[in-house]
């Protein structure tokens, strides 16, 4: 299994506000469904609550200490990480709280760098000294990071 975190942040490391995605690039949405389609996704009860939906054609994980109907959720992330474990890729999508709790544990970074200085109530932990840059893509107004663990 090739454990990835897939996330978009700006450049005081803000992933959300409110619960929400501070911004709105349809291009980078539609590449993290290409990224992931027929992959598993792991996520905290926020982030799940914050899409509003299993997200289709993927295996959607959910870890909370809350009884969750209808999707699939464990307790743990080491709970989580067993019964995915003979997935061929894993994307961690979120929030904060499981990146810090998974960042030692995975082995690639797929990051949208957007280029602003919003504020925000949830970041993306630091990763520099584990990680190197692979692939840099600009855009207008954000870049597309790929890193690899050293």
């Amino acid at each position: 299994m090739k454990l990835i975190i897939i996330a978009a942040l700006n450049r005081k490391r803000v992933i959300g506000r409110g619960g929400k995605i501070p911004w709105h690039i349809p291009e980078d949405l539609k590449r993290f469904k290409e990224l992931t389609m027929g992959h598993a996704l792991l996520m905290g009860r926020k982030t799940y609550e914050s899409i509003g939906k299993k997200l289709p054609g993927r295996r959607n994980v959910v870890i909370t200490s809350q009884s969750l109907p209808n999707i699939e959720h464990y307790h743990s992330i080491d709970e989580a990480l067993g019964a995915v474990k003979e997935e061929e890729k894993v994307f961690v999508i979120g929030g904060g709280e499981i990146f810090r709790q998974t960042m030692h544990r995975v082995d690639e970074l797929f990051l949208t760098v957007v280029n602003n200085e919003e504020s925000g109530d949830a970041f993306f932990p630091e990763f520099e000294t584990e990680f190197q840059i692979q692939e840099i893509e600009k855009h207008q107004g954000f870049v597309y990071k790929r890193f690899e663990r050293k």
